[in-house]
Parts: C-alpha cells; sequence; structure tokens
C-alpha cells in the first residue's frame, strides 16, 4: 500500500501540510488495511505512524510493515503524541474529527490546524488493481443475487421477506457485509427513491425496484433494477422505457476527461424532453469504492472529472408520486474511451 501513501505525499507537498492527522475509518483502511474501532494515523513527510490501542497493536505490526506502530492508552494518548510531533501545520479531517477532540487539540498542540478533508478522497478516485478485482467480484455477487431473486419473487411476498432473501444470499455466498441497506420497495411505494421495505405485500400489476449492494475485499458494490409482477399499463411500459434509453445513453457517453455534469446532462435532458424532469430530482450516479457513496458526484452542479479506473453508477428514475417509480443502475469501471459495465443483469423490461 506504500503507492497510496506515496501519492497522499505528493498531495500534502503540493499544498505546504507537513503532517496529516487521518481519522476517517475508511481512510484508514485505504492507507494500512488495518480495520480498527480505534486507530489514527499520521502521515507526514518523512515517516507514517499508526496508534492504537493494546487490542490491535499486535494486528497493526503484522499488517503494517510500512508504518511505525505506537501504543496508545490512558497515560500516553493520540494528543501526548501529537505534542511530542509538533509540526508546524497539521491537517485535519475536518468531516470526521469530533469537536471535542478538535478543542483538546487546539489548547494541547502549538501546531497550526488547517483542512485536511478529500486529500485522501481524491487519491482514493483512481482505483489500483486489487480494488477493481474487489468490485468486480462484488459486483458479480450482486448479479448471481439478482438472478437468484427473479425466481424467488412472487405475489404475496412482502417486501421485508424479498430484502432478507437478497442479504442472506450474499452473505451465503461470500459477502462480508452489506454496502448500504437494502431498497425492496413495490407498488405506489416504488415512487420513493429511497424508501425501506416493509410488511406491504407484493401484488400482480406492480413494479418491484431493488436497490441493493455488498462488500468483498472490503469493497462495495451496489445496483439497481425495476421488474414488474404480473401485467402492467402502457404508461409503467413508457416511463420504464425512458428511464431505460437515459440510463443507455449515460453508459454509451462516459469516458475519461469527460465532465460528470456533461453525464448527467445527457441523461437528464432525455428524462426532461420526455417531459418528467421534475420527477428526475437525485444525481445521475456516484463513485463506489470502500464507500458506496464517494467522489466522483454526477449532478448538474458536480465540478468533477472522469478519470481513468475511477468507479461510479448511472442510475437514472423517474418517481410519480403516490403512483410508481422506475430506477435502472450499473455499476462502471472508466476507461480511457468507455466504460466496463460490471453489472451484466438484464436491463430490459423484466415480467415475471
Amino acid at each position: 500500500m506504500d503507492h497510496r501513501i506515496d501519492k497522499v505525499k505528493s498531495l500534502l507537498r503540493s499544498k505546504d501540510i507537513p503532517a496529516l492527522l487521518v481519522s476517517k475509518k475508511e481512510n484508514q483502511y485505504y492507507l494500512s488495511g488495518l480495520n480498527s474501532s480505534n486507530c489514527h494515523i499520521v502521515i507526514t513527510d518523512d515517516k507514517n505512524y499508526l496508534l492504537t490501542d493494546f487490542r490491535y497493536f499486535e494486528a497493526a505490526q503484522d499488517l503494517t510493515g510500512s508504518f511505525e506502530v505506537v501504543l496508545i492508552n490512558n497515560e500516553y494518548t493520540v494528543i501526548n503524541f501529537l505534542q511530542e510531533l509538533s509540526p508546524a501545520k497539521l491537517a485535519l479531517e475536518e468531516k470526521t474529527v469530533t469537536l471535542k477532540f478538535y478543542k483538546e487539540l487546539k489548547d494541547s498542540v502549538k501546531s497550526s490546524l488547517v483542512s485536511g478533508d478529500d486529500i485522501i478522497e481524491q487519491t482514493r478516485v483512481v482505483k489500483d488493481e486489487a480494488e477493481l478485482n474487489a468490485i468486480s467480484k462484488a459486483a458479480a455477487l450482486n448479479d448471481l443475487c439478482f438472478e437468484h431473486i427473479l425466481n424467488y419473487l412472487k405475489p404475496g411476498l412482502s417486501e421485508i421477506e424479498v430484502a432478507l432473501e437478497i442479504e442472506m444470499f450474499l452473505k451465503k455466498n461470500g459477502a462480508e457485509g452489506l454496502a448500504f441497506d437494502t431498497i425492496c420497495v413495490s407498488g405506489i411505494r416504488t415512487s420513493l427513491p429511497h424508501g425501506q421495505p416493509t410488511k406491504k405485500l407484493i401484488e400482480r400489476g406492480e413494479f418491484i425496484t431493488l436497490d441493493f449492494g455488498c462488500v468483498v475485499d472490503g469493497y462495495c458494490s451496489d445496483m439497481t433494477r425495476t421488474v414488474a409482477i404480473g401485467s402492467i399499463t402502457q404508461e409503467q411500459r413508457e416511463i420504464y422505457n425512458i428511464v431505460l434509453e437515459a440510463q443507455k445513453a449515460g453508459c454509451s457517453v462516459a469516458r475519461a476527461g469527460l465532465a460528470c455534469k456533461e453525464v448527467d446532462k445527457v441523461v437528464r435532458d432525455i428524462i426532461s424532453n420526455a417531459g418528467f424532469g421534475e420527477e428526475f430530482g437525485h444525481g445521475t450516479g456516484h463513485g463506489v469504492g470502500l464507500e458506496v457513496h464517494e467522489a466522483p458526484t454526477l449532478n448538474p452542479k458536480s465540478d468533477d472529472i472522469l478519470l481513468e479506473n475511477s468507479v461510479i453508477t448511472i442510475e437514472p428514475g423517474i418517481y410519480l408520486p403516490k403512483k410508481f417509480g422506475v430506477r435502472i443502475e450499473d455499476l462502471a469501471i472508466i476507461t480511457s474511451s468507455s466504460i466496463i459495465n460490471k453489472v451484466n443483469s438484464n436491463k430490459e423490461l423484466i415480467i415475471i
């Protein structure tokens, strides 16, 4: 993982920051490979420190050869260590550091405290081979799960039952955990973009939207499919086809060097021109990696540029309140000229 640390150090030098305190758990894992509930990483120009307590000390020594591992406890704390290190400037991850810790730090160290937000997140956007392999495995497991669920779905099952079946299948077949709480909504509840599963029973003539993901080797997958149970109306078909056209268009234009807002515009224009711009109220997509939502973001105001070997979702939707909704989502690796779609599940209208 030294190449990841080298990228962080290069960014720190460009910002004239001599030391960075890494507090965010995902960033700690990215740099060290250690999963810990009590860990602090300090990156300086010449040394890397990993501070943890007795419970994780041995594991830290085994996993993190490029770090000097420092034991912390009630007598020797992170604050004590930073007092001794005393860099001229210390960057903090503001979104993670608590107000209590910040006040203690400000009162205890002579260092000038500056923002270190998004430094590591910037380096995480472009994935290395190991990361891409992990994400690909997680996406493949999603595909297997969707195939299983198509055979499982039937009228009379509750949304909760379907969500539980998804989660059990993923964990039984190699997932370390869920990337996020499974979204399973049916009927009029499909107009809720992030609706949670309930005891509502699935009925014929309804859409059911399944948005789920898993974690494999620490990395997330994410996909959404909307399927029909029994015969559906012409309006439902038309809305589905609009979303499908927009989603395919987004997949066809995405490539390295393209502004994320341009991908969003291609997708959004199709939906808006069909008369449903107001019913597409979220962004076209987001980055995926150690977190299921990370940089880059694909929305009208995004300043992000798609980078080669970044991983994104493309997930437009139309949501008609108290009627129904449709969302279709793929997970894709960005290449120099196109994408590699890691979701192989059918996205044409499926009627069960």
